[in-house]
């Protein structure tokens, strides 16, 4: 029986602080149409500045707070974001890119950014993707939609997408909002949920 938790392979305390973004390795059929990259019209919270505060809690550490910040826009559709806790020295700093009907996540500007898909724009119950975490493919699934999460931060409604790496036992959930980003992460593992936001 194992045990894995959705993490991606990065020094420890990156590791827990980057759990948010469950990166994904994009199939053909996702591609987006030519010319549809480089756009916020399906992720109205991808803007310059935007921030959200989550309350951390982790099988390996202390409980802790993180940001992650929209902190420069770099090309239209194209942000650097901010990771940030009192666990580390100094924030993470990735790229997201909002492409058609995805947003990737990039380690550099020019990374290809149809091979980092991490969230998607309004999928459907049983809509189901591969991505890759912590060096193992696992199966990211749309079990249910119009949930509704409560946090400090607010109500807000969310789809409810699971994500499993095949023969590991857990089962980790993500609550994600079309119009706010990520709300909640259930794992054993990992767990955290919106405090607040600006926006």
């Amino acid at each position: 029986m194992r045990f894995k938790s959705s993490i991606i392979g990065m020094p420890f305390l990156a590791i827990i602080l980057t759990s948010s973004l469950n990166l994904s390795c994009i199939s053909d059929d996702n591609e987006p149409e030519e010319g549809a990259c480089g756009g916020n019209e399906n992720f109205p919270y991808m803007e310059e500045g935007n921030q959200w505060t989550y309350q951390l809690e982790s099988f390996f550490m202390a409980d802790a707070e993180m940001t992650v910040t929209i902190a420069e826009p770099l090309e239209p559709g194209k942000f650097k974001v901010l990771i940030d806790s009192d666990l580390i020295d100094e924030p993470i700093e990735n790229i997201w890119f909002s492409c058609g009907e995805n947003i990737s996540q990039m380690n550099t500007a020019t990374d290809d950014p149809l091979n980092n898909i991490f969230r998607k724009n309004d999928p459907a119950i049983g809509a189901t993707w591969e991505g890759n975490n912590n060096n193992e493919v696992g199966k990211y699934e749309v079990i249910d939609k119009n949930v509704t999460v409560i946090t400090d931060a607010g109500s807000f409604v969310c789809d409810k997408i699971t994500f499993h790496i095949e023969d590991a036992f857990n089962v980790d959930t993500i609550y994600e909002s079309s119009n706010y980003g990520t709300i909640k992460y259930d794992g054993i593992f990992l767990k955290y949920e919106l405090s607040q936001k600006n926006f």
